[in-house]
C-alpha cells in the first residue's frame, strides 16, 4: 500500500506540474515562461520539477502526450467504429465541440500559434502526432466514402483541410475572442450545420468531383 500511495504522489506532483505549465505558458507564451514560475505556481519546489522535467520542452512535449494525444485516439476509435463515411463525418463533428469545450486543446494550440518560433521542435512533434494524425482520420473517412460512392470526393487529402478548418478556427476563436460574453459560440450549433454543409457539397451528383 506505502508503494501505491507513492505512486500516485508522484502522479500528483507530475500532474501538478503540467497544469501549472500550461497556465503558464498559455498566460505568458512559452518564450517568456520560466521553470521556477511553473513551480511556484504548482506550489512545489523547482528542484521537485527538474526532477520530472529537464526543461520546458520536455514539459510541452509531456503535454502533447497527456492532452492532444489521447483526444486523436477518441477521434480514431469514433471513425473506426462508424458504420459508413456520414456517420463517421457525424461522429466527429459530434465530438468537436466536447473537444474544444471541454478539454485544454485550444489552450494548448494558442501556445503553439503564439509562440511556435521559440520551441520548433516540439512544434514539428505536435504536427506530426496530432494535426497530420486528425488530418489523417478525415482523409480517409473520405477515401472511404469516395470508394463506396458515398462521396464525390476528387482529394481526399486536401478536402480534409478544408473539413478541419473551423474546428482550428473555432479552437481559436474559443481561447482569443470569447472573453467577451458577445462573442460566445454555439458549437454544437455550428458543427451540425458544418456537417449538414459538407455532407451536401460531397453528395454524389453535387459536382464536388466534377
Amino acid at each position: 500500500m506505502l508503494r501505491a500511495r507513492t505512486l500516485e504522489a508522484k502522479d500528483e506532483r507530475r500532474q501538478a506540474f503540467l497544469t501549472a505549465a500550461l497556465d503558464e505558458f498559455f498566460e505568458r507564451g512559452f518564450a517568456a515562461a520560466r521553470m521556477d514560475d511553473i513551480a511556484r505556481r504548482a506550489g512545489l519546489s523547482k528542484g521537485a520539477l527538474y526532477l520530472y522535467f529537464e526543461s520546458k520542452e520536455a514539459l510541452f512535449t509531456a503535454l502533447i502526450d497527456t492532452i492532444a494525444a489521447p483526444n486523436v485516439e477518441r477521434l480514431e476509435r469514433a471513425a473506426a467504429a462508424a458504420p459508413s463515411a456520414a456517420a463517421a463525418l457525424h461522429a466527429l463533428m459530434t465530438l468537436a465541440p466536447r473537444l474544444i469545450r471541454d478539454t485544454p486543446l485550444p489552450r494548448v494550440a494558442k501556445v503553439i500559434l503564439a509562440d511556435s518560433r521559440a520551441f520548433p521542435d516540439v512544434v514539428r512533434r505536435y504536427r506530426t502526432q496530432i494535426v497530420d494524425r486528425v488530418l489523417g482520420i478525415v482523409a480517409g473517412i473520405l477515401a472511404r466514402g469516395q470508394e463506396s460512392g458515398e462521396l464525390a470526393v476528387e482529394d481526399p487529402k486536401l478536402t480534409a483541410r478544408l473539413v478541419v478548418a473551423p474546428v482550428i478556427l473555432s479552437a481559436i476563436w474559443r481561447v482569443v475572442f470569447e472573453i467577451d460574453p458577445e462573442a460566445k459560440v454555439d458549437l454544437d450549433a455550428l458543427f451540425a450545420e458544418h456537417e449538414r454543409m459538407l455532407l451536401r457539397a460531397l453528395a454524389p451528383g453535387s459536382g464536388a468531383a466534377a
